[in-house]
């Protein structure tokens, strides 16, 4: 995988190019758009006398902002805000003529300037998406230029990227530490999207974390409004809180087996803090162990021995190995 983050240099030129257009208005013209296109639009503005310079200024105030349109009407210029994505604009048709602010990110990716990344135009992340509700599409996942495979759901009001997910058994979970790392599995089944592409997710912002549980027809949540994981460093230790939900806390809870704050262990790289035993391997998982847990969703499926399978103490108890599950994240 090419691995590719902005340096300090190419931000602060990004920056510098910017305040230019901010000061002066030299956005790249992209031809003309048709005044009733309005899926792109962040705001509009009517003023009579509306200038280049001026929409441009008022386009770099909004960091959503990375194009602008200004339209011809026989009641005067309106100056609307678009978020940049590139297209095949023809010149001379339509009545606005759009003007996007210059970045290095190459051809079908915009610069989000809330994020200092380059960002793929469209249908490359959860947020384009907009699967049907309770529906789930599968599609590439960029990050700046870090790409990985996963599914898109929409559940609870929201599209999620998910990070994990057991349904039939069909896919083995007791592994080793570089496949918790880098991600096993298969997207129309079961699959772990690995600890490297779950931080990748969290230091681009999406840090709320929802948990969705099912034990036959029965089914439950648990809800995070803050959730972050650390570096390979400090083996992906686990920080989360914020909980709501159906299923009782599983993660953070008050319980001396709370995973809260633990780091992540496997059969053959074992971090948890007891050290007679290695809880991966008593429980028949890879997870965020302190001594026993309170959660083990990827334990041994269909193992109903005390703790050795998918559990949710709070919701079916350590001997009930749950039928389903699915973690996802969004931003806030």
């Amino acid at each position: 995988m090419t691995r590719y983050y902005f340096s300090i240099f190419m931000v602060s030129t990004f920056m510098k190019n910017a305040t230019s257009a901010y000061q002066s208005g030299s956005f790249t013209y992209k031809g003309n758009a048709s005044y009733s296109d309005v899926s792109l639009l962040i705001s509009e503005e009517k003023s009579d006398g509306t200038s280049l310079r001026s929409c441009a200024a008022e386009c770099y105030k909004n960091l959503d902002c990375n194009a602008i349109e200004l339209c011809s009407l026989p009641t005067g210029n309106i100056c609307r805000l678009s978020k940049s994505i590139s297209k095949n604009l023809v010149t001379g048709v339509g009545s606005c003529s759009r003007h996007e602010l210059e970045h290095s990110c190459g051809s079908g990716f915009f610069y989000n300037r809330r994020t200092n990344h380059c960002q793929c135009v469209i249908d490359c992340d959860c947020n384009t998406m907009t699967p049907p509700i309770g529906g789930v599409l599968t599609t590439n996942v960029y990050l700046g230029v870090e790409m990985f495979t996963t599914n898109c759901m929409n559940t609870a009001g929201h599209v999620w990227t998910m990070i994990q997910r057991r349904m039939d058994g069909s896919v083995n979970f007791y592994r080793g530490w570089t496949e918790y790392k880098n991600g096993f599995g298969a997207m129309n089944t079961e699959f772990w999207i690995g600890l490297d592409n779950i931080r990748l997710l969290v230091v681009n912002g999406y840090t709320i974390l929802r948990v969705e549980l099912e034990d036959g027809s029965e089914s439950a949540y648990a809800e995070y409004s803050s959730f972050f994981i650390a570096d390979e460093n400090d083996k992906y230790r686990i920080h989360v809180s914020g909980y709501s939900g159906t299923a009782s806390d599983g993660i953070s809870s008050t319980s001396q087996y709370s995973n809260n704050d633990a780091q992540f262990s496997t059969f053959d790289n074992d971090n948890d803090v007891t050290s007679t035993r290695n809880n991966a391997a008593r429980w028949r998982g890879a997870w965020w162990y302190h001594d026993g847990h309170t959660s083990n969703l990827n334990g041994e499926y269909g193992n109903n021995n005390h703790g050795q399978g998918i559990n949710w103490s709070n919701f079916k108890g350590w001997a009930k190995s749950l039928s389903g599950t699915r973690m996802m994240l969004r931003m806030p």
